[in-house]
């Protein structure tokens, strides 16, 4: 068994805060719908793939350096369960993963940063918005099945900020 020790992987170098030597951002809601916000409205779909394109690199890299880090997780299972309990830890909400495979399948998110920042700044959306989300979710998969950085597409089903129960993120292959 796996003992991973947040307290202990969590340190400071100067003003940056690291995860097991890698270092990570933190914001809060307002810089981060903010500037989803902004390149939404000035960039318009290249804004929307510039946040995935980003969320999906950074998890690439950090996980991949994770889990070089931690070598006696080998299942898929575990990669899975490291990489939700990552984005938790990471102050980015809950995923789900459901019947995922190489090949894709869905995950399910109850709760969110991205989609509480949203609604407190800008109500209901009448498009999905979880794009970070999107991106991360196919980086972390890219990473636990060694694939190649942009190997999956994931595309918001549900969104929570459209009101929805919760998000659904459908995964496939490019």
């Amino acid at each position: 068994m796996v003992t991973f020790d947040w307290k202990g992987e969590l340190d400071r170098r100067g003003h940056q805060v690291l995860l097991s030597g890698q270092p990570i951002a933190i914001h809060c809601h307002h810089y981060n719908i903010n500037l989803q916000k902004t390149l939404e409205d000035s960039l318009g779909e290249e804004g929307i793939r510039l946040i995935y394109k980003s969320a999906e690199e950074a998890i690439y890299n950090d996980l991949t350096a994770l889990l070089e880090h931690y070598r006696e997780l080998r299942t898929v299972k575990s990669k899975l369960e490291m990489a939700s309990i990552m984005y938790q830890n990471c102050g980015l909400g809950i995923i789900y993963p459901q019947q995922v495979r190489s090949s894709g399948g869905y995950i399910i998110s109850p709760s969110s940063h991205h989609v509480t920042g949203w609604l407190a700044k800008h109500g209901k959306r009448d498009t999905p918005g979880c794009h970070f989300s999107c991106g991360w979710i196919a980086g972390a998969l890219a990473v636990i099945y060694s694939k190649p950085i942009g190997h999956y597409n994931v595309v918001e089903k549900k969104c929570k900020m459209m009101r929805e129960e919760e998000c659904v993120f459908q995964v496939e292959e490019f």
